[in-house]
């Protein structure tokens, strides 16, 4: 066996024929795909389509072994959430709850 022999063969797969890729296609491919991944992360948090009801978070309007809405880090003051529907009390609870840090 000579060397020329030993040298590992390119992968092919059987029926296909493909060109190589040269730098002058790969480069503009990658800055566009970076271009995309910027914009995207540039564009800031997405908002939330829709938010759950109640019966499905399971609220109730009152604190939960001492949690409470106040508490949580989806709470918007005076009586919102980022994640329940319609007016929650300060002091209710649901199963989002994350305490904030």
């Amino acid at each position: 066996m000579s060397a020329i022999d030993r040298r590992p063969q390119p992968c092919s797969r059987a029926g296909s024929e493909s060109a190589p890729i040269s730098r002058r296609t790969l480069f503009p491919a990658a800055a566009g795909a970076l271009a995309a991944v910027m914009a995207f992360c540039a564009s800031g948090p997405v908002e939330a389509q829709s938010k759950t009801d109640k019966k499905a978070a399971k609220y109730q309007d009152h604190p939960n072994n001492g949690q409470s809405c106040s508490q949580c880090r989806y709470f918007l003051a005076p009586k919102s959430c980022q994640l329940v529907a319609g007016d929650v009390s300060p002091t209710g609870w649901c199963s989002f709850f994350l305490k904030k840090t």
